[in-house]
């Protein structure tokens, strides 16, 4: 170490309690002259905030670890594992070892860990907070035996919310949040609503951030600051205000749905914004700046920014290395569309985005991205190293439906995807469910593919529909059972098909279990409306003895009250919203008409998969259950190189992260059901899987014998 800086290192840390930022601050400094030196110091930091257990003093490291990953990673030092380490260690508290458990520390991110432990060491009695889905309210107490947090909110009293839901999604509001000055002048609040909507609607952004027109609207009406019938002239007096005011500009989007920001300054895009552009280190900023600037200058990039957009573009692309693969696709592609790389530059971003390490790189870079960056980052790939081809269609499999559907769009027309596709689909005793969506929904597309006709494709989407799946594909056995829940689809099919397939079909639909007696009425009435002579196959169907599937008595209460709410409060709100988005005109050119008629379908989908699912559902104590065997209701410990672990098997239903109460249909317990104590097992992991032994099966502890009489009486959001 640098004699001079290890000196000052040192003497700041020989301190009993060492002053954490200040340490930092010298580290930040040491970090632009050389990067090992201040890995060096940084190291030893994070030593001494071990040995001090301070766990703000962690916290503030995985901060700077955030800020800085890229210099600290060329120093060789410390990386994301190892800093999620020291926070475990850190913790020296009963309550700071509970957040420290509640948070999912092995698969948080630093920024996730800092946010998450930063609220809940402040959840305090007396304390303000803010919730997206519960609004504001005034911490009363935290439980630590059942890692609840009971929190008097405007619309709920005394709710009670998990630790793991309160580090995500809760906020501690300031002195300055415009809840808090409410509940202590709810006067002066009112008459800046009545007086001045601007300046109410600045304060809105500045408490809660970034949010929709429809969001602020909601969030205002919550209150009674604004009701309902009086928004629009609100809001057509706050929109004036806030574009008059050149001196706090705020950015204010066409689409109803995107975010109001509140910005610096106005951003001219001129030598200012250069400068600190320049400096910029936040990935995200680099990147949406980027996008912002080229917007600005009609996608072109001036000659004058090439030097300062490619430096920042390649520390975000080196920032985002190993630890954000959507992010480093994100920026290797634009670096490439503004000729900012070169062909060996790219070749080598291909071949880190397709490396199969510790996970599989090209599904954690598809994953969370939006279909156009899909379709740019394979373009960007066969641009590169045009024999990753092969790679990309080995993975169509494991693709989710928007990675796939880009993925095959850019794909169009190129033969060795079409051999892929038919060759996938050609797997009629194990199909995959979204290929078959995939080719349901874009029949042209896929005819030109010649994949396997019509009604082979028809046979599977049925065989799919009758599995118990999760994941991604229950989205997709959902996708299918709404195909042929819709009259105008099942219509089409049957043209297409001949009189001897729709016989086979409407056959393979009588004799399926997959559908409730009503919904299976319903659609074989539609095909003998179709078609009068499968009329003659008609046989008087008995009422389904569906087989009942068990959870427990509260999660099944949780449940129907979910199922209440979305009868009697969602939907008809949202019936209000298509009436009143109606009456602004022209359908054809009405955002909030569209937006909410969406809205509609997804929530009479949602209603439709609760009215099975309620149907089948049976309650259950767990009582007597043998343990034998891992199954419902056993506690099963396994060990593995991480360590022990114990989790807990209940219902369909069922799931605690505090606890690790895992649902039985869960892939986890799949993986453990049926076997004994000395088995090995397979678990499985965002990174594949894991060998692990049982070491015990055991019956329900207190804790969780406590959980499951805990019986909620009223609808929870966040349950």
């Amino acid at each position: 170490m640098d004699k001079q800086f290890g000196e000052q290192i040192q003497g700041m840390l020989g301190a009993e309690r060492p002053d954490v930022q200040a340490v930092l601050d010298l580290i930040g400094g040491e970090l632009k002259k050389d990067a090992r030196e201040a890995v060096r110091g940084f190291v030893a930091l994070t030593e001494a905030v071990v040995r001090a257990q301070d766990l703000r003093g962690a916290i503030a490291c995985v901060a700077f670890y955030d800020a800085h990953a890229a210099e600290l990673r060329e120093g060789k030092g410390i990386d994301l594992a190892q800093m999620r380490e020291v926070v475990r260690r850190s913790a020296s508290t009963t309550d700071e070892k509970l957040f420290v458990d509640s948070i999912g520390l092995n698969s948080a991110i630093a920024k996730a860990i800092v946010s998450r432990l930063s609220v809940l060491l402040a959840l305090k009695p007396g304390v303000y907070v803010s919730s997206q889905s519960w609004g504001f309210g005034q911490v009363q107490s935290l439980d630590t035996f059942y890692g609840k947090v009971i929190i008097d909110f405007e619309g709920k009293k005394g709710h009670a919310m998990s630790l793991a839901v309160a580090g995500q999604s809760l906020s501690v509001a300031d002195d300055e949040h415009l809840m808090t000055r409410y509940l202590k002048n709810r006067e002066e609040i009112k008459e800046m609503a009545q007086k001045h909507p601007a300046e109410l609607v600045r304060l809105a952004l500045q408490s809660y951030g970034a949010m929709s027109v429809q969001r602020l609207a909601e969030r205002l009406a919550q209150v009674g600051l604004v009701a309902p019938k009086d928004w629009k002239g609100f809001w057509e007096a706050a929109r004036r205000g806030l574009k008059a005011d050149k001196a706090h500009p705020v950015e204010i989007p066409a689409k109803r749905t995107a975010p109001i920001r509140l910005l610096e300054e106005e951003e001219d895009f001129g030598d200012k914004w250069l400068r600190k552009f320049a400096k910029e280190r936040d990935l995200k900023k680099i990147y949406d700046g980027t996008l912002a600037l080229l917007a600005e200058k009609n996608g072109e990039l001036p000659d004058s920014y090439r030097d300062v957009i490619g430096a920042r573009l390649n520390f975000a692309l080196k920032g985002a290395d190993k630890t954000d693969f959507a992010r480093y696709a994100q920026v290797a592609v634009l670096l490439r569309r503004l000729n900012l790389s070169t062909a060996e530059e790219q070749q080598r971003q291909a071949e880190t985005l397709t490396e199969k390490d510790e996970q599989d790189n090209f599904l954690a870079s598809m994953k969370g991205l939006a279909a156009r960056d899909v379709s740019a980052l394979v373009a960007f790939l066969l641009a590169a190293k045009p024999e990753l081809k092969a790679l990309v269609l080995a993975h169509l499999p494991a693709l989710n439906s928007v990675a796939l559907g880009a993925t095959l769009a850019t794909l169009k027309g190129d033969e060795e995807a079409g051999a892929a596709v038919r060759a996938l689909l050609a797997c009629q005793k194990s199909p995959f469910p979204t290929l078959v969506v995939w080719a349901l929904r874009n029949r042209a597309d896929a005819e030109a593919w010649r994949v396997p006709a019509l009604n082979e494709l028809v046979t599977q989407a049925i065989h799919i529909v009758e599995q118990r799946l999760t994941g991604e594909e229950l989205k997709m056995r959902n996708a299918l059972q709404a195909f042929f829940d819709s009259a105008k689809w099942l219509e089409g099919i049957c043209k297409e098909l001949t009189a001897f397939d729709r016989t086979v079909m409407f056959e393979r639909i009588q004799a399926s279990r997959s559908w409730d007696a009503a919904s299976q009425k319903t659609l074989l009435t539609r095909m003998v409306r179709f078609d009068p002579t499968l009329a003659k196959l008609r046989r008087t169907v008995r009422t389904q003895q569906e087989r009942a599937h068990v959870t427990s008595l509260r999660s099944l209460t949780a449940y129907k009250l979910a199922y209440d709410h979305l009868i009697n409060v969602e939907i008809p709100a949202n019936t209000k919203d298509i009436a009143t988005a109606r009456s602004y005109g022209d359908l054809r050119e009405n955002a909030e008409y569209q937006f909410a008629k969406d809205h509609q379908r997804v929530l009479l989908g949602r209603q439709d998969e609760m009215d099975r699912n309620l149907r089948m559902l049976k309650a259950t104590d767990f009582a007597g259950c043998p343990t034998d065997a891992a199954g419902m209701g056993t506690r099963v410990t396994v060990e593995s190189k991480a360590g022990r672990q114990t989790f807990t098997i209940l219902g369909e239903l069922d799931r605690d992260e505090a606890l690790n109460i895992i649902s039985c249909r869960s892939r986890l317990a799949a993986a453990l059901e049926g076997h004994r104590v000395g088995d090995g097992v397979e678990l499985p992991s965002e990174r594949g899987a894991v060998d692990a032994r049982i070491v015990a099966i055991e019956p329900l502890d207190d804790a969780v014998k406590a959980w499951l009489a805990a019986i909620p009486t009223a609808y929870e959001a966040n349950a």
